[in-house]
């Protein structure tokens, strides 16, 4: 081969590299994998292990300002304090009022409270939005609500 033709083309060693870009892309995939990977186990655990839930034992007492709630909350772990966040609704299903429900620790699995929501419009019916054992910084989890 001629030095013109080597110089057009490179040498061996030039044109195949170290492979370097190649392991760090190989490294970069299987690192990427692996992130989807935990964070769908992840997502997958905390759908599955509900270790609180509610259900709307009934309503009352609803005014143009509040409706009345009865709410039981049952915790797998009833030395854990849990709370639910109610919502009030009006005729059209839309929501008219909000509000946490805190189930303190202690006591039988499953409590039943009676929460006010206070409310925007005349509430005709009243739901639980969810429920958890994790409680916000603003929150305090020491006492139940009992309004």
């Amino acid at each position: 081969m001629s030095a013109q033709s080597k110089a057009s083309y490179g040498s061996r060693d030039s044109r195949t590299g170290s492979g370097v870009s190649g392991k760090f892309l190989v490294i970069g995939i299987v690192a990427v994998l692996i992130a989807a990977g935990v964070f769908i186990w992840n997502q997958w655990r905390n759908s599955t292990d509900a270790d609180v839930s509610a259900t709307v034992a009934g309503f009352s007492d609803n005014t143009d300002e509040s409706i009345m709630m009865t709410l039981d909350i049952t915790r797998d772990d009833a030395s854990m304090p849990a709370y639910c966040i109610v919502t009030a609704l009006d005729y059209d299903k839309a929501e008219v009022g909000r509000r946490e429900a805190v189930l303190a620790a202690g006591g039988d699995a499953t409590g039943r409270l009676s929460v006010k929501i206070h409310t925007r419009a005349k509430a005709v019916a009243a739901n639980v939005y969810g429920c958890s054992t994790v409680f916000p910084s603003y929150l305090d989890d020491s006492t139940s609500t009992r309004d």
